[in-house]
């Protein structure tokens, strides 16, 4: 059996939309458990951990909504209303099993450059 636990809705929207719907720390917290390794805040910006992040989201959490625009600057505060009413205050997720695991430096652009300091 799965290790479970919930989320608010918002965090878990927030991942399937990719629309800041709350705190960004409980974005970040709700992303390394449904992946089960830690994520860097720079990763957030890797297209594929996104796609794989509301891949996963939508196959646990039937109904809630893919990115499609429908949520705006102006009307995010209803959507979430309208999601907590459809779906609960909070979404059960499974926690990921850590086999993607992403370096720190993954997702860095390839003009940045990099000093690596080894200290003994």
């Amino acid at each position: 059996m799965s290790e479970t636990r919930e989320f608010p809705t918002a965090a878990i929207a927030s991942l399937s939309t990719g629309t800041l719907l709350c705190k960004f720390s409980d974005i970040h917290e709700a992303a390394e458990y449904l992946m089960g390794h830690p994520i860097w805040t720079h990763q957030f910006a890797d297209k594929q951990l996104f796609a794989d992040m509301r891949a996963m989201i939508i196959e646990q959490c039937p109904g809630m909504p893919a990115r499609d625009g429908q949520i705006t600057p102006e009307n995010w505060r209803e959507k979430l209303a309208e999601l907590v009413a459809e779906l609960g205050p909070t979404q059960t997720i499974r926690k990921g099993a850590g086999l993607t695991a992403m370096l720190p430096t993954d997702g860095i652009p390839e003009h940045v450059e990099l000093l690596v300091v080894n200290v003994p």
